[in-house]
């Protein structure tokens, strides 16, 4: 029998042996997946950043747009409004005057027939 005692102690030895490599080799895992975890939460949080940034940046355009929409309304429309009353103004004086010297042109016509012959005897011009 004593051969088979050494022979059950060199196989507990084994088995121990075997555990021990089988808790390091979970230690190492764990670890792993410790590090494969944590890693993700700083991806995460990054990506979390990344959003919030995203947000203040859509946030800031916003701001900026409704600004220029404001702007606009309170400044350029009126200013616009005021060039096409102008304009508007423009055409109507130029019309006028058109017409105005139409009437004035043909009233001279119309005039010359009575003014020569009353320039001629004035001026004594036959």
């Amino acid at each position: 029998m004593p051969g088979s005692n050494d022979d059950i102690l060199r196989v507990l030895g084994r088995v121990e042996e075997g555990i021990h490599r089988l808790r390091a080799d979970f230690q190492e895992e764990k670890q792993s997946a410790r590090d494969s975890r944590s890693e993700i939460h700083k991806r995460l949080d990054r990506h979390a950043e990344d959003i919030a940034i995203t947000g203040q940046i859509i946030a800031q355009q916003r701001d900026v747009t409704s600004n220029l929409k404001k702007t606009i309304e309170d400044d350029v429309m009126p200013t616009v409004e005021e060039v096409k009353h102008v304009k508007t103004l423009g055409k109507f004086t130029a019309t006028v005057l058109f017409g105005l010297g139409l009437t004035a042109g043909g009233f001279a016509i119309w005039m010359s027939d009575t003014f020569v012959p009353v320039f001629r005897k004035w001026l004594r011009i036959d």
